[in-house]
């Protein structure tokens, strides 16, 4: 039997910044990822934030500036310009290699090609992992950045899984014409019902278009969607002449929100396996490298107090909450509400929109909803109280 400190299931950006965390703090560190590359296959759009990306000491090159956010409903359009860039496309794969290469500059291990099949439990408490080829890893405490699945977690009953998702499917394209420099959000029910479209440009020709479509509330599949996204793409002005695609995308993302619990003896769970995502926008890459940050910190904590119970974790829980609770209940609610409108309502909303400057249109797709900036608008903007963000301010009041 192998023996660490720290286990980690899943070498996505949640678990390497745990592990980069846990290992910098003295533990004894070991990443478990499935895949036989880390980065690949992609199951992410990879839209982030610049000021995000910077605190998690990303690298520039590893990421691509968007001067330009098109919002785009069947009749209407809201534009905004970014001189100083805030919002950006990463190299996804690029991106995760890097924090792998963090985390292993830490001290931390990593094994590819081998699959967690199970929590190893003694008396109640998660004491490490079996793999499918039944190789066991004694631990102290084990995290759970396996994904929306959340294996672990389900085993150590925190919860009962996931009911409602984010499916998306997405063409990486090389578009030699495309506009680089523009980002364009696309919704209505002819285009993504229950969900939105998008064109992410991320540099060397290169764009991501996607459809992404909220299961649990239509069952329609975002496939034929795409195919009829990439093919109308002049209509929404953009320029995809002589495109071709290179890599097909397809992933899903929880949508029910923030779990009440993601921690128990033994065990933290981090990212999608613990809600950690925003619903808003289905964008969950700098959340899971938030909370994987927060939880290799805390695991680093509970080996040097010797304590890996649930009262000690749950200093992890309170933490996540304080930071980012609100925001994330927000993000949820809006979700849950814009994901029933239709083409008349997103009309009357695009419209809106129109109303806020680009600053805070940036920081309303951030899921940044306590920094004051709606009340300003509300004050300035007052039927938007009634028409659009009614919900969001019970949100910060509960």
């Amino acid at each position: 039997m192998d023996r660490f400190d720290v286990v980690i299931a899943g070498g996505g950006p949640g678990g390497l910044m745990a592990a980069e965390a846990a290992a910098r703090g003295g533990c004894r560190t070991l990443v478990i990822e499935q895949n036989s590359e880390i980065g690949s296959p992609t199951r992410t759009s990879g839209g982030s934030f610049i000021r995000d990306l910077d605190d998690f000491g990303i690298p520039a090159h590893l990421y691509h500036p968007i001067k330009r956010c098109r919002f785009v409903s069947p009749n209407q359009e809201a534009a905004f310009d970014y001189p100083k860039p805030a919002a950006c496309v990463i190299d996804v794969r690029g991106v995760y290699q890097h924090l792998a290469e963090r985390a292993i500059a830490a001290g931390a291990e990593l094994w590819l090609a081998t699959a967690v099949e199970s929590a190893v439990m003694h008396d109640g408490e998660v004491r490490g992992v079996r793999t499918k080829t039944n190789r066991e890893v004694e631990a102290s405490l084990v995290i759970d950045a396996a994904g929306y699945r959340s294996p672990l977690l389900r085993q150590a009953g925190v919860h009962d899984g996931f009911q409602r998702f984010g499916v998306g499917a997405e063409f990486d394209l090389y578009a030699p014409h495309c506009n680089q420099d523009e980002v364009v959000l696309i919704v209505g029910t002819q285009v993504a019902p229950c969900g939105y479209a998008w064109y992410f440009p991320w540099g060397r020709g290169r764009v991501r278009a996607g459809v992404g479509i909220i299961h649990g509330d239509s069952r329609e599949q975002p496939e034929a969607y795409l195919q009829r996204l990439v093919a109308n793409a002049g209509q929404f002005g953009v320029n995809l002449r002589g495109a071709q695609p290179v890599e097909y995308h397809h992933g899903l993302i929880p949508s029910d929100g923030l779990l009440e619990r993601f921690v128990a003896d033994g065990i933290l769970g981090v990212g999608d396996a613990a809600g950690q995502s925003s619903a808003l926008l289905g964008e969950g890459i700098r959340w899971c490298m938030q909370a994987g940050r927060m939880a290799g910190e805390v695991a680093a904590e509970a080996m040097r107090a010797h304590d890996f119970s649930s009262a000690f974790l749950r200093r992890y829980e309170r933490r996540w909450k304080a930071a980012h609770g609100t925001n994330l209940r927000i993000g949820s609610i809006i979700n849950k509400r814009i994901a029933r409108y239709d083409d008349a309502k997103w009309d009357r909303r695009t419209e809106l929109l129109k109303l806020l400057t680009p600053d805070q249109f940036a920081e309303a797709l951030r899921t940044n909803f306590v920094s004051g900036w709606v009340f300003q608008v509300v004050r300035k903007h007052p039927k938007l109280l009634a028409e659009g963000f009614r919900h969001i301010l019970a949100g910060q009041e509960k």
